[in-house]
């Protein structure tokens, strides 16, 4: 059986070593010059590769059920032991976060370089696919800048469309929509959000700035996701490991076009309520809004959330102003932000689409309709949050593609 595995991220080069364990003849095409560019930027450059707490229901997805039996089937334990028996230990961060216990995706590279040669997978790199054609007998002819490919099955491990410098540059998809399968149009995940507001005066006067903060999404006015951590303000909007989480939800509201705001809690570790902001209003240094803000938050945030709420640093104040306390309560802990679109795919860590899971046929990763054509990985229409989400989905997807290729059972 001969199996060729398209692309060498994560996801390919997991899926060329589960079907090579199976006794297939493995080929893996990638067009960088080297394989596993993307997964060495992955965790900041420290791979984190599964959560222990992981929960299935948190991907974004047309598959849910098929995402959730998938997972039962290659747990993060299941993850850690794939990992462990290439030489790579883990290590337990932030409450179950699992990262090479090296801290560094190289090792985790290495190890499936490694493995890859030990398993006599045939890997050739810098090499460019042009298009994936359907042979009449059966099987598959690759076409690439020199002589065409042939192999009796093909799996898509192409990626996504977010940092195209890394490989993902979105040709998976094109190759999908060729043979007939349906897909759902990728956007950004894992990026900043675009206020409706940017590039007004507040975010060119705050842009820059890092805070703490608790973020809350609201779609259509009800709450759909809170997350507390560090947040940027840019001249667009917003950025920061809090806003990414959010990120993957805010963009289906958008793509669905419904009324999509982001709601901004600046101190959020006490209760700055009404009664807090009185109080201050009537100790001695309170002269003017200026001194009220001293020492809260940096000082030309201050002023652009003051100028937002249609006051100044320089007003004067009196003392116990309830009214002005309930201002500027409501300005500090619940600034709420009209949200437009999303950061680019080049700041997005991955795409959130692809091919839909309807086409899939059982868990095997093949496809209904595409006998013989299997995939995995960031191609397929499955998105997680922060947290190990995505190169667990890579490394789960990437054994059952490749294993089931490899399996004499599955009918071209």
């Amino acid at each position: 059986m001969k199996v060729l595995v398209l692309g060498g991220g994560p996801a390919g080069m997991t899926a060329a070593l589960a079907a090579a364990r199976a006794g297939a003849e493995v080929l893996l095409l990638e067009q960088n010059e080297r394989i596993g560019k993307k997964l060495l930027l992955t965790g900041n450059g420290k791979c984190n590769y599964t959560n222990l707490e992981l929960d299935a229901a948190r991907y974004d997805t047309d598959g849910p059920d098929f995402v959730r039996e998938l997972i039962k089937r290659y747990p993060p334990k299941a993850i850690i032991r794939f990992l462990e028996e290439l030489g790579v230990p883990p290590l337990s961060r932030h409450g179950g976060w699992i990262y090479p216990h090296a801290e560094q995706a190289a090792a985790v590279l290495n190890a499936l370089r490694a493995a890859l040669e030990r398993e006599q997978v045939t890997v050739r790199t810098g090499t460019r696919i042009l298009g994936i054609q359907r042979e009449k007998k059966g099987g598959f002819r690759i076409r690439t800048e020199e002589k065409p490919l042939y192999a009796e099955r093909v799996i898509l491990a192409l990626g996504g469309s977010a940092l195209a410098k890394t490989g993902s540059d979105g040709s998976g998809f094109r190759y999908a929509e060729e043979l007939g399968l349906k897909l759902e149009a990728p956007r950004p995940a894992l990026c900043p959000l675009r206020s409706a507001e940017r590039e007004n005066p507040f975010f060119r006067a705050a842009q820059g700035v890092r805070v703490p903060a608790e973020l809350t999404l609201f779609v259509d006015n009800a709450a759909r996701g809170r997350e507390s951590g560090e947040l940027q303000l840019t001249k667009e909007g917003f950025s920061g490991i809090a806003v990414f989480q959010l990120s993957l939800f805010a963009g289906r509201a958008l793509a669905e076009k419904r009324k999509t705001e982001l709601c901004i809690n600046f101190l959020a570790d006490f209760t700055a309520d009404t009664d807090f902001f009185a109080r201050r209003l009537s100790l001695p240094f309170a002269t003017d809004l200026e001194a009220v803000g001293n020492g809260l938050v940096p000082k030309n945030l201050w002023g652009a959330l003051l100028r937002r709420a249609a006051l100044t640093p320089q007003q004067a104040v009196k003392r116990g102003d309830w009214e002005l306390a309930k201002r500027l309560s409501a300005a500090l802990t619940a600034s709420r932000f009209t949200l437009q679109g999303l950061g680019s795919l080049e700041k997005a860590q991955v795409s959130a689409g692809g091919i839909a899971l309807s086409e899939l046929s059982g868990q095997s990763l093949s496809f209904r309709r595409v006998p013989g054509l299997y995939a995995a990985g960031e191609i397929l229409n499955v998105t997680g949050p922060c947290g190990g989400y995505n190169l667990h989905w890579c490394f789960a997807s990437g054994l059952s593609a490749g294993q089931s290729a490899a399996s004499d059972e599955v009918k071209i």
